[in-house]
């Protein structure tokens, strides 16, 4: 009686995984976002019977469990007990002589989301299917690259924070990532030669800078160049040099100048159809009042404030996400990656974390995105202008995103005081081409590259997976690593075609 109670208590878990957890984020904040948004809106009244792609297990038998080259703890802080979950998976097709192939660092947004979230649902080796098996991803980004998926910060997922407070600052937040990263070279001491590329979307547009540069600013302060850098920030004495290099960094849909992003809110959403004029100026005049207290330094009331605009245009427009104003629903609004790690088995796979009994998973953290709550509206845009000296940078952005899109990044980019400055604004944009068609829309100067992508929305590489995973790949192969590469002109319509995401044609309209 004692085994079929516990049974019947976890299965009622698994039933409820996705709703409870989603439940638990619209309490915290209704703008959380499983996907790392921060801001997500989804219609609860339409239901979608989702069919799935078969697994591509060995001899076609179902995909039970990921199978990740490593995985386990890192240290942040050993007195605190402070420590960060991660999983790392090989490149699948690394060539000969591979000792120096970058390894790709992914990082959710939220604030508070998990990298594990982007791992099942957005450019991890697998999607999770309807019955709680995974299938592989073709457009996965370890095809060529090692790829590292990091819960971070403390506090997010099975993350431990230990006695150590979860921070509350990019710079605190950065600093913990900074240490989860070195025990991670230091555990495997022949990576140390690859380049790390830092990626992440959304509020990564945040994370993603600041742990850049303070890779970057570390590796100064060791060589002596330290004094060079432009827009410095405190670290701390006790700050080791890195034992990794840093190769790049790419940020998609980002959020990182929340001043500059406001600004044209309104003007987005009209220019898509969402709102009238009559609405715009409604929400030119809220969006008015959030850049006031941004400039007043008023940044929790900005985030609030931020959040009703966004509420609004949402509401007015009957948008189930403005992440991608083609969806009925918003992205993984069945919360699938929560339901797959919250199966006992998976559990028991993973090791020493909590027991779906003691802990549910959940992709976002309430907690977190509470506590960082205040530094949301921050802006790091200047962090940028350092790494532009220094690294390649690309920013790729999916056309159909109205919260974080195209016109978004454009504002603050084009305000850059870089030493490209004039001529990245006038550097022709040229047509991406992928299987005979234009995929985007993609421009450079120096260092810095911007990619508009047609038929995507905040999610790209969940959008249109080998896309996105062409884009990694030309980006790092040209521009991080100075090699020749045109997979690009020798993929066909249908090998997009076989790595598409159900889900998109029957989400979308």
């Amino acid at each position: 009686m004692a085994s079929l109670n516990r049974d019947t208590f976890v299965f009622v878990i698994l039933l409820a995984s996705a709703g409870v957890s989603l439940a638990t984020r619209d309490f915290a904040a209704t703008r959380l976002s499983a996907a790392g948004g921060g801001r997500k809106y989804i219609r609860d009244d339409v239901v979608i019977s989702k069919k799935s792609k078969p697994s591509s297990g060995d001899d076609d038998e179902p995909i039970l469990l990921p199978k990740p080259t490593s995985f386990g703890y890192l240290d942040v802080n050993k007195d605190k007990g402070s420590q960060m979950f991660y999983m790392y998976y090989e490149a699948q097709e690394a060539p000969a002589g591979s000792e120096r192939v970058p390894i790709v660092l992914w990082l959710q947004g939220g604030p508070g989301c998990s990298s594990f979230f982007g791992m099942f649902y957005i450019n991890g080796p697998y999607f999770v299917n309807d019955d709680l098996t995974l299938r592989e991803n073709l457009g996965a980004w370890n095809r060529l690259y090692g790829t590292l998926f990091i819960e971070q910060p403390i506090g997010v997922g099975f993350s431990k924070k230990g006695s150590a407070a979860i921070p509350d600052n990019e710079l605190d937040v950065a600093w913990d990532l900074y240490r989860a990263l070195q025990a991670f070279y230091k555990a495997n001491p022949s990576f140390q030669d690859r380049p790390l590329v830092v990626t992440g979307e959304s509020y990564a547009g945040k994370y993603v800078p600041s742990i850049a540069h303070f890779i970057l600013q570390a590796s100064a302060r060791a060589n002596g160049f330290e004094h060079k850098l432009k827009h410095p920030r405190p670290l701390k004495e006790d700050v080791e040099p890195p034992v990794f290099t840093l190769g790049g960094l790419a940020i998609g849909n980002g959020f990182t100048d929340a001043e500059s992003q406001t600004a044209v809110q309104a003007e987005v959403a009209w220019s898509m159809g969402l709102i009238d004029g009559a609405q715009r100026r409604v929400a030119e005049a809220i969006q008015a009042e959030v850049i006031e207290l941004v400039r007043s330094k008023q940044w929790r009331a900005a985030r609030n404030r931020s959040d009703e605009l966004l509420h609004f245009i949402a509401g007015a427009s009957g948008s189930a996400t403005l992440e991608d104003v083609r969806r009925n629903t918003g992205y993984d609004s069945r919360n699938m990656g929560d339901a797959f790690l919250n199966q006992p088995h998976v559990r028991a796979f993973l090791g020493d974390v909590p027991r779906v009994e003691d802990y549910l998973w959940e992709s976002c953290s309430p907690e977190v995105d509470r506590i960082m709550g205040h530094d949301v509206m921050k802006s790091v845009k200047n962090l940028v202008i350092d790494l532009l000296d220094y690294k390649p940078v690309l920013i790729y952005l999916g056309q159909w995103d109205a919260e974080c899109g195209v016109a978004s990044n454009d504002a603050w980019v084009s305000t850059l005081a870089w030493k490209g400055h004039g001529g990245f604004a006038e550097a022709p944009r040229d047509f991406w081409i992928v299987n005979g068609r234009i995929a985007g829309y993609w421009k450079k100067y120096g260092t810095l590259e911007q990619l508009v992508l047609r038929n995507t929305g905040h999610m790209v590489p969940h959008d249109n997976p080998l896309v996105g995973q062409l884009m990694l790949e030309r980006w790092v192969e040209t521009s991080v690593r100075g090699l020749p590469y045109n997979r690009e002109k020798q993929t066909t319509q249908q090998d997009e075609e076989d790595a598409a995401n159900p889900d998109q044609a029957e989400h979308s309209t």
